[in-house]
């Protein structure tokens, strides 16, 4: 997905890089400059050791000047950053538009069926699924591994800095270092198994509110303690938790890169007092040193945030990629020939069973029950060895297969993604019951939160 997206907006990649850089330095600027300016201030004399006259010359300008200049800079720098995002955005827009296009030419070519087999346990819900929410939180994913490339560089620059400045004083961070790898890699793995669960309750939790807003809405009951009850024993609770853990991991990240440079900071103070002499101990040396960590904290926070985020919705990017990389199965099911009928419990799917039938079972001939009412005269008019009924209507269903009864080689029956096998009538007529199938509210399929993942 990334190089698909590098592919189409390659200007828009690297205006976001240019300006990512030129924040990072404007930063930069003005963090050492207002340093450098203080510095100044204090000793007259002390800028003369960097040899840079125009340095000397700047800062002896009176103080408004330097300062606004200085201002202007980091000013600049967010401006920058802010145009950087505003870039980001338009471009991760314009290529979830191109991917929506690019799934609804799979889904609409009727000779390549492979897409199916990714979908095919709930089609119509899953596919809504992947439409309305995958490919948005595929953009999420892949705008925040866009913007991951110049922290990288920013840690990697700000680490070999710090090495240049005092290698022997960085190696007091290396038992910090591991702890705090260790820890996101705790927020990584419970970042995926939230979303997991959340995956899992969202549906049944929105389902179960939808259902009692509709009873409410057309009257059916009213509100008072049983509703109160009904809510409290719904999935609602762990949902709405759900989704706050699932904000909470990114916090987690900043809270504990808080926390590794307020100890880091404090224990390269601590380490540098103790090991030089109070009384010679060069602070400017020390405070470059904190800026370089900051830096390098600042960068290992963006790549850690991004990190969150892609484990937290890998799920979601697999199935846009699956879907449009989706291989046909050269493993064929049963060969199931002569009069198949194939009854779906999923009655919004009666235009797909035809290529479900086909990428499961390689059928090349099935009719819509419903359509053609005298499947006997139908099938002797057939040349073909094998012909599939298949329908979602229990009751007409389980009537044509008794009415042809004579001429029925096999039954299925997927029920929830499972598929049950008859080549007894006898046997099907005893264990298929009509009355079992309720059918469901049109609404239902829907109810669920976009947002819920």
């Amino acid at each position: 997905m990334l190089v698909s997206y590098y592919r189409q907006e390659k200007k828009s990649f690297w205006m976001i890089q240019v300006l990512m850089v030129a924040s990072v330095l404007f930063g930069l600027v003005w963090l050492l400059g207002i340093i450098a300016g203080l510095n100044h201030m204090n000793d007259a004399e002390y800028l003369n050791q960097f040899q840079l006259p125009h340095l000397y010359t700047f800062f002896s300008q009176p103080l408004w000047v330097w300062l606004g200049v200085l201002s202007l800079g980091g000013l600049m720098g967010a401006g920058s950053l802010f145009l950087s995002f505003h870039i980001g955005v338009k471009s991760i827009i314009r290529f979830q538009v191109v991917l929506l296009h690019q799934l609804f030419k799979t889904i609409n070519q009727s000779d390549s069926v492979e897409w199916l087999s990714v979908v095919k346990d709930e089609p119509r819900k899953k596919t809504h699924r992947i439409i309305k929410t995958s490919v948005q939180l595929t953009g999420l994913v892949i705008r925040r591994l866009v913007r991951m490339l110049i922290p990288f560089m920013t840690f990697v620059v700000a680490f070999v800095v710090l090495i240049q400045l005092d290698g022997p004083l960085l190696l007091n961070l290396i038992p910090l270092a591991m702890m705090y790898i260790l820890v996101l890699y705790f927020i990584n793995r419970y970042a995926a198994r939230n979303q997991v669960k959340l995956t899992g309750v969202a549906e049944v939790a929105n389902k179960q509110v939808g259902t009692i807003l509709d009873d409410l809405l057309f009257q059916k009951r009213q509100f008072g303690q049983p509703v109160k009850d009904e809510i409290d024993q719904s999935e609602y609770r762990q949902f709405s938790a759900l989704r706050y853990k699932r904000r909470l991991v990114e916090i987690h990240v900043v809270w504990v890169n808080s926390l590794f440079l307020v100890f880091g900071s404090a224990l390269i103070i601590w380490s540098y007092a103790t090991q030089v002499n109070a009384s010679s101990i060069d602070w400017m040396h020390l405070i470059l040193f904190l800026v370089a960590l900051r830096y390098a904290a600042n960068g290992l926070q963006e790549m850690a945030s991004s990190t969150v985020a892609f484990s937290r919705f890998l799920p979601e990017t697999e199935l846009v990629y699956q879907l449009l990389n989706a291989k046909p199965d050269k493993s064929k099911g049963l060969n199931f020939n002569g009069l198949v009928f194939y009854f779906s419990s999923n009655n919004q799917i009666d235009a797909l069973l035809p290529n479900l039938l086909k990428l499961e079972y390689g059928v090349d001939n099935s009719v819509l029950l419903e359509k053609h009412g005298d499947i006997e005269s139908l099938f002797k008019d057939k040349d073909e060895a094998s012909l599939w009924v298949y329908s979602s209507k229990p009751a007409k269903f389980f009537q044509a297969v008794m009415h042809n009864k004579t001429l029925v080689s096999n039954i299925l029956v997927s029920v929830g993604g499972v598929t049950e096998h008859y080549d007894n009538v006898d046997e099907f007529q005893l264990a298929f019951n009509p009355q079992q199938f309720v059918k469901k509210k049109p609404s239902d399929d829907m109810l669920y939160d976009d947002e819920m993942y």
